[in-house]
């Protein structure tokens, strides 16, 4: 009799502590998305090439979507935007200026909304339409760096997101490489080759501001980067 009480007086706080995940699979299935509302809170996902995104992990910012070659001073993320949102994309949002490319970013939220109904019913229900997951993230960075720039950012549909390749999905890049026979996507090559670049140059910045590099020492090693191939 005491062991059953002790768990019933314990059971809200099991009940409490347990994680709340979803994959992409249940995102899509109506009996589960019509228990959430808009901008419900998850700790977990399961995207649709089988990435698992918990909060505290790091994620790496991939290039802009543009049709050309060349990117322009102006051009901005269309899956990423500054601040926190509540996952929709609206004209007063914010996007992140394409210079961010290779930057990485530590999930701080993970939260759910139901996809606008696009059909011709007269009265459509919202809360029985496909979810879509949005992160909201902050960049590492601590300082007068971290000041300067966007510290809180949101990637609206993380989905898109990952097949735009303005999030870097490192698992399929692992994936193709182990297999001789995939030949790998020129662009998600060149992002990886982008974020070393990045990645690099970050540090070498560190050193500079510790005072290790001279302003010479600096530059001489900056154009090294910038030319490798």
């Amino acid at each position: 009799m005491i062991k059953i009480i002790i768990f019933i007086l314990f059971l809200p706080f099991f009940c409490f502590a347990q994680k709340e995940a979803l994959s992409y699979i249940q995102t899509n299935d109506i009996d589960i998305v019509k228990q959430y509302k808009n901008n419900n809170s998850i700790d977990s996902y399961i995207t649709k090439s089988n990435l698992t995104i918990n909060i505290g992990d790091t994620l790496t910012i991939g290039s802009a979507l543009i049709k050309r070659k060349e990117y322009l001073f102006t051009d901005i993320f269309t899956y990423i935007v500054s601040g926190k949102t509540n996952g929709s994309s609206k004209e007063e949002n914010i996007h992140l200026p394409h210079n961010y490319s290779g930057s990485k970013v530590v999930v701080k939220s993970i939260f759910v909304t139901h996809e606008r109904y696009t059909g011709y019913k007269l009265w459509p229900k919202r809360n029985e339409m496909p979810l879509y997951i949005s992160i909201f993230v902050r960049s590492p960075q601590k300082g007068f760096s971290k000041m300067l720039g966007y510290s809180r950012m949101t990637i609206l549909d993380i989905e898109k997101a990952l097949s735009s390749a303005e999030i870097i999905n490192h698992n399929v890049l692992l994936s193709k490489r182990k297999n001789e026979n995939i030949i790998i996507d020129p662009k998600q090559l060149n992002i990886t080759k982008d974020y070393r670049k990045y990645d690099m140059l970050l540090k070498l910045v560190k050193l500079k501001e510790s005072s290790i590099l001279t302003d010479e020492e600096f530059e001489r090693e900056k154009k090294k980067i910038l030319d490798s191939e």
